[in-house]
């Protein structure tokens, strides 16, 4: 995962737990008249949302956002994914980036159509943006961290004049606030000359704090806040919690010592605190602030009754649960996978040409004959199909907003004739959820085996997020095509079949199926690689990226023997599409 990858992470964690704040802002004032202890815990939710990359989905969520806003398909329209099947297999693939040059081709270098371009380049310039963004948030972190450690080792060096009054407490001259400091071992911190009444009242106040690990929390808050450093409202949250912090602790207190001394220990914590803390500047220091709202939360703080502190629970559980939980979505595990299976076994079924198969993936009968070309019922059952060309291979996307109950997909089959040739058929399926399982409840299908613009050809070989097309090396065709190149030769009657794929020009339109149109003069370099403009009668027009296959580095070669002399070597040039030029990761 590359820096542009992790800071969009990063930017949609912080976007979701800035949700997450607002909430916990709403729910803090619902709140206002119980323990701060409740408010106090509802920021664990913001913290997790924070820290935490993944999140468990469920039907309860308070979510109302999408947890993947920031993305390169939603802020673009180009996907990197997309589910892509032979007949028979299924498998979700992943594209990465690529490089396209539009004037020619090079070893890297992905040429594609016009149309979708600009899908491309946005996604391009999107990524250079957020790995900018990367660093510019790392040096951020780096800036954060360094502070803190320094200002962390000054402040400790400052502190080695203070005395101990007892193990884990120390006196010093000069302080004007008591606070807790350290990680393994924290000990508390006084101001010299305290009363003895105010000394009790400060050391039952942080031993609170110990006790919870008050200290640990906040270190972990500032690392936090040091991560999405950017983000203005996570700093609001972080004063927010150490306020809800400060008070449940005072509450703390006041229940254990009694609430007939809140006036004394109000008196105690104006005389030893101040609201600008100098604590050498050091931001995980844990000293005492914001005392004027503490004091006034203190000397209004009442003991709760049962109903009212049962109440608070369930409001802080259900806020807790359901703002950690992601909201369903049809691209839930069970969902999708049930899905895929579902689509799979459908596009292999027609692939079969199963009659009987295809007509029970259907939520009836007439449904069925309705939607499959060229179904018929024979002796009590069902046969359907064509003899050729015969769809062999195919590759299928889910709608994304499919839901449990059902959704939709769409599927390219490749049809394969013995030419050989092949014809791109999309099917757009629907389906619904039924007591057996998922039944298709419409289908059409449209035969993209004339393509006249650049539109029709990206509706034929665009599928998730890149262009594709069948590996004649992959799938047998090339050795096909010289078989029958070889047996035209040896007839030595003048026949060559496969005369259309000794030039790219030719073979681009045939294999491609183009029509109404023109190339443009064709670029070629030394390698045995060529790039073709095809223009369409409507001004639209597709790169494509073409070799041949037969080149050996000087020259297309091809040894055939005729009659019972040696092999005589031809030169019969093979073009076919360049997929590691035109698509890298394309299967």
């Amino acid at each position: 995962m590359d820096i542009s990858a992790i800071f969009m992470k990063i930017c949609n964690m912080s976007l979701t737990a800035t949700y997450c704040i607002a909430a916990v802002i709403l729910i803090r004032f619902l709140l206002r008249k119980q323990p701060k202890i409740f408010s106090y815990l509802l920021w664990s939710v913001v913290l997790f949302r924070l820290l935490c990359p993944v999140s468990v989905s469920g039907d309860y969520s308070l979510l109302r956002m999408d947890t993947e806003l920031i993305s390169q398909e939603n802020l673009t329209g180009y996907r990197e994914s997309g589910i892509i099947a032979w007949h028979g297999n299924h498998h979700l693939i992943g594209d990465g980036t690529q490089e396209i040059d539009r004037d020619g081709i090079n070893g890297a270098t992905a040429v594609v159509a016009e149309s979708g371009f600009y899908e491309w380049e946005a996604a391009q310039r999107l990524h250079k943006m957020f790995t900018v963004g990367g660093y510019l948030w790392l040096a951020g972190i780096v800036i954060l961290a360094v502070y803190s450690l320094w200002t962390t080792l000054r402040f400790r060096k400052s502190l080695h004049g203070a005395a101990h009054m007892k193990e884990d407490v120390l006196e010093m001259e000069g302080l004007t606030t008591p606070f807790v400091f350290g990680i393994v071992r924290p000990q508390i911190y006084l101001p010299a000359g305290l009363q003895e009444q105010d000394r009790s009242f400060v050391l039952e106040h942080e031993y609170v704090h110990v006790a919870r690990k008050d200290y640990l929390i906040k270190i972990l808050a500032w690392g936090t806040l040091c991560i999405h450093w950017f983000n203005p409202i996570v700093w609001l949250a972080y004063k927010l919690m150490e306020k809800d912090m400060e008070m449940s602790c005072d509450e703390a207190v006041i229940r254990k010592i009694g609430y007939d001394v809140r006036k004394e220990y109000s008196n105690a914590l104006l005389s030893l605190s101040c609201d600008r803390l100098k604590l050498g500047g050091c931001p995980i220091a844990f000293g005492e602030g914001a005392v004027k709202s503490r004091i006034q939360n203190i000397l209004s703080y009442h003991k709760k009754t049962v109903v009212a502190m049962v109440l608070a629970s369930v409001l802080l559980l259900a806020a807790v649960f359901g703002l950690s939980m992601n909201p369903v979505s049809a691209a839930d595990d069970d969902v999708l996978a049930g899905q895929i299976q579902f689509v799979t076994d459908y596009a292999n079924t027609f692939c079969d040409r199963d009659g009987d198969a295809l007509v029970d993936l259907y939520i009836d009968e007439t449904t069925a004959f309705e939607d499959v070309i060229e179904l018929y019922q024979v002796d009590g059952g069902y046969t359907f199909g064509y003899s050729s060309p015969w769809p062999d291979e195919f590759r299928f996307l889910m709608n994304e907003e499919n839901s449990k109950d059902g959704g939709k997909a769409e599927i390219w089959y490749y049809a394969w004739t013995s030419d050989p040739h092949i014809a791109v058929w999309k099917e757009e399926l629907e389906f619904t959820k039924t007591q057996d399982g998922y039944r298709v409840s419409k289908s059409t299908i449209k035969f993209l085996d004339s393509i006249s613009s650049a539109e029709e050809f990206k509706e034929a070989y665009w599928v998730g997020g890149a262009y594709r097309f069948t590996d004649y090396n992959e799938r047998g065709f090339v050795e096909a095509i010289n078989e029958q190149t070889q047996y035209d030769l040896e007839a030595g009657d003048g026949t060559d079949r496969n005369a259309m794929y000794r030039n790219p020009d030719t073979a681009a339109e045939w294999i491609f199926n183009l029509t109404g149109g023109v190339c443009m003069p064709t670029y070629y370099n030394s390698n045995g690689q060529a790039a073709v403009r095809f223009i369409f009668l409507d001004g639209s027009f597709v790169e494509i990226p073409m070799y041949d296959v037969n080149f050996d580095g000087y020259t297309s070669t091809l040894d055939v023997v005729t009659g019972s002399g040696p092999a005589e070597t031809v030169n019969p040039q093979l073009w076919i599409p360049d997929l590691q030029v035109w698509n890298a990761k394309a299967p």
